[in-house]
């Protein structure tokens, strides 16, 4: 869209590699990024699925402001893994949101929020890879309005505002209760889904057989009731 990225701050091994195939200066911690601004002032900076924590004294530096891309609505789902407490809360309809960065955790103005809807089956997966889609789109919103100088932005009801802390767990370490509902043992399996291409600080699907502790790959929700106890163990299949 015309702009020039100044520098990427990133821990990321492939990030970086793309950065210096670029030709963009990457930065691998926010002191040597605060160095670079001192010396190479920005308009903006955008943090997306950024595990550093930004002071004052870094985003205070930028010319024009510092946005944030959050995996959520705001003020509702702050915090970490909010994919994963959405589907376990059940809910059907979802958001993403750029917000401006000021000195709390996701507390922001919002500039741009738009809507992801979640379907029955979404895992923590899918749900992820639907929320960078709408960010995608989000930040070319976000362009154009600080391009055009037409940028609204509203301050966050934090009244009503959710946040979860990074050293949340689920309820019983993820293990599935076999006194609930089939819909809330669904909800569990598909919420700590995060797929094979990271690692999942937030805790495995499991459940208890016997002595032993088996992790749940995937649960399907029968439109019929088997008639058996529930928690019963019908077959065991050998592992290839």
């Amino acid at each position: 869209m015309g702009h020039v990225i100044g520098a990427a701050l990133s821990g990321d091994v492939i990030f970086a590699e793309w950065a210096t195939r670029a030709k963009i200066p990457c930065v691998g911690s926010v002191e040597e990024l605060s160095s670079f601004l001192q010396a190479e002032p920005v308009d903006w900076i955008f943090s997306v699925a950024n595990p550093f924590i930004l002071p004052p004294d870094v985003f205070g530096q930028v010319r024009q402001g510092a946005f944030n891309y959050h995996d959520g609505p705001l003020p509702r789902y702050a915090g970490t893994h909010a994919t994963s407490w959405a589907l376990l809360a059940q809910e059907t309809e979802y958001a993403i949101t750029w917000h401006r960065i000021d000195d709390g955790v996701d507390t922001g103005d919002v500039v741009v929020q738009l809507q992801v809807l979640i379907a029955p089956a979404d895992t923590a997966l899918t749900l992820n890879l639907k929320c960078y889609e709408a960010a995608i789109e989000g930040f070319r919103e976000l362009l154009t309005g600080l391009a055009k100088g037409e940028l609204t932005a509203y301050p966050q009801a934090l009244v009503s505002r959710g946040y979860f802390p990074g050293r949340r767990r689920p309820d019983v370490a993820g293990c599935l209760r076999w006194d609930r509902p089939a819909q809330d043992l669904s909800a569990m399996t598909r919420a700590l889904n995060l797929g094979p291409y990271h690692l999942n600080p937030l805790g495995l699907p499991k459940a208890l057989v016997g002595d032993e502790v088996v992790t749940v790959r995937r649960l399907e929700v029968l439109p019929q009731r088997s008639g058996l106890p529930a928690g019963s163990l019908l077959e065991i299949h050998s592992s290839q």
